[in-house]
């Protein structure tokens, strides 16, 4: 039984291939979609403008997968005089563990790079992330904070929290 996670290769979306993509976004779907009977779109425009974390277990596949997003990635929070928000946050997201890899610490390396990632684009900037209110108390291990009440996405319980810089 392996104890601790595979490592984790930081991606731009054009560098991977079809399949990494395919395999990606089939393990988001089975987690998201499938096991969380969540049936929400997937697919939102944001992934080509992301860096992707992957991890792949030792006979190839993916078992572990995050996105990480700089400020204004979606171009949402734009009103400064150039038109970006010198305030708008960072981000990450699309974070999923196949069954197989839980409990040995891919979730926490992948949160744990994520923050890295992020640290050293925008230092400066606040990352909040949109977390299942289930995990509330594992984003807060890792300095986040609750920024809102609870809120439905999609049929899960979902609260913003902040992590400040």
């Amino acid at each position: 039984m392996k104890t601790s996670p595979p490592p984790i290769r930081r991606l731009a979306f054009d560098a991977l291939t079809l399949r990494d993509l395919h395999d990606m976004l089939a393990l988001r779907s089975r987690v998201f979609v499938v096991e969380q009977a969540s049936p929400y779109p997937d697919i939102d425009g944001r992934d080509p403008g992301a860096l992707h974390l992957v991890a792949w277990d030792e006979a190839g596949a993916i078992v572990g997968c995050a996105r990480c997003l700089g400020p204004d990635e979606d171009g949402s929070d734009r009103d400064g005089p150039d038109g970006a928000n010198p305030d708008a946050p960072a981000s990450f997201g699309r974070l999923a563990v196949a069954p197989s890899q839980r409990s040995i610490g891919l979730g926490r390396a992948l949160v744990a790079e994520s923050l890295t990632v992020l640290a050293e684009r925008w230092p400066e900037r606040d990352v909040v992330i949109g977390a299942q209110q289930h995990l509330e108390r594992f984003y807060g291990s890792f300095g986040f904070v609750r920024d809102t009440d609870p809120y439905d996405d999609f049929g899960i319980p979902h609260i913003d929290m902040r992590l400040r810089r």
